[in-house]
């Protein structure tokens, strides 16, 4: 990364997420949101152009690491730490359920130690921590959150893991989104594994942001 210092360096190309809209939504012809403000400050960092290279889930953000990024806004998740390589925490987000109104549960706890049954998304690190949590059966495993987020809207499933914003954004008459959380997830800077050496730089760039964020007043945690 070092070597796209200057002026006419290759752009640095930063991976986003867009299906979690805790960290970047869409703003007019561009983006905004906490990953596009960081992005800015390690482009300023390295003294490269950034180009935005969108992509609809966390998990195909992991799949392209090697080739198709240069650096990225992921869950920190040690099944990824073969090919990634993750800066300190920068943000937490809530992993939390959609659930039907015929549901009686009013907490992620009391609905985790039911019977019902959880629509997730294979590779998102939220889905990670449900396999820890409840058991496999009850576990209906999508290929993407916009499958999950489909076959839910279709009648499938009690519940709808997810990011709090994202299931905030859903049409789906009678759900309603539970008030507390099933995990807290850290989310970093991630690199691919062959350029883990600018980690300390990453790291650097995190720690002036938090420490900005903190002295603006209210921010990402």
């Amino acid at each position: 990364m070092t070597a796209r210092r200057g002026r006419h360096s290759a752009p640095l190309r930063v991976a986003l997420n867009m299906n979690n809209a805790a960290l970047v939504q869409r703003s007019g012809d561009g983006y905004g949101g906490p990953a596009i403000a960081l992005a800015q400050r390690i482009g300023a960092a390295t003294g490269a152009r950034l180009t935005f290279v969108e992509h609809p889930s966390a998990r195909s953000v992991v799949e392209a690491a090697g080739d198709g990024w240069d650096i990225a806004f992921l869950a920190i998740d040690p099944s990824r730490a073969d090919r990634i390589a993750f800066s300190r925490p920068w943000h937490v987000i809530d992993a939390t359920l959609l659930v039907r109104g015929d549901q009686p549960s009013g907490t992620c706890d009391a609905f985790l130690n039911s019977r019902h049954s959880i629509l997730s998304a294979q590779g998102a690190a939220y889905h990670a921590q449900l396999e820890r949590l409840v058991d496999r059966e009850r576990l209906l495993v999508a290929s993407s959150p916009s499958e999950a987020r489909a076959r839910f809207q279709r009648g499938e499933g009690d519940a709808l893991a997810g990011i709090r914003e994202p299931l905030a954004l859903i049409d789906c008459p009678g759900s309603r989104i539970l008030p507390d959380r099933f995990a807290r997830i850290e989310q970093a800077v991630a690199l691919p594994k062959g350029a883990a050496a600018d980690m300390a730089l990453m790291n650097r760039v995190v720690e002036t942001f938090l420490r900005d964020q903190a002295g603006a007043g209210p921010g990402p945690e």
